[in-house]
């Protein structure tokens, strides 16, 4: 990733947090700037689109960050719901933060409270069958054939 070294960010952060991420930076044998770089780079390609509508998404930053993923990652349409396998969605949800056998307690089952999620069982497998994407442009959500609600 290129970067322009005319601009320059300063902000505070705790001692902890930079302490994490630059362990995480010397693993992926980056310096915390490449690393600080990429980060802002995935945040603008995530939440970058300013002209268009702003997806409906829960408050909590790793609950959105979690529907997303399944967003992107459903397939295999149930009676034309997008699904993903139980089993597949720990293993693209869990991290240093939600180890895998808790995934389910502490990402899916909230997303299902909220109505993102449906954990459905199978024949074969257990499936969280995701809400399709739904999008505000403010005030009111904007329905369209890609943006319908559930």
């Amino acid at each position: 990733m290129d970067h322009n070294p005319s601009s320059r960010v300063s902000f505070g952060c705790p001692d902890d947090l930079l302490e994490q991420l630059d362990e995480i930076a010397d693993r992926e044998d980056k310096s915390r700037s490449e690393k600080l770089r990429e980060l802002v780079q995935k945040e603008v390609d995530v939440k970058g689109d300013l002209e268009g509508p702003n997806p409906v998404l829960p408050d909590d930053e790793r609950l959105a960050e979690a529907y997303r993923m399944l967003h992107d990652r459903a397939h295999a349409p149930h009676k034309t719901r997008p699904r993903v396998k139980l089993e597949t969605a720990k293993n693209k949800l869990y991290d240093n933060q939600t180890p895998k056998p808790a995934v389910l307690e502490e990402i899916i089952k909230p997303l299902e409270e909220l109505g993102y999620v449906s954990v459905l069982p199978g024949n074969q497998y257990v499936w969280v069958v995701v809400r399709p994407m739904q999008y505000t442009d403010g005030e009111d959500i904007v329905e369209g054939s890609t943006k319908a609600s559930a």
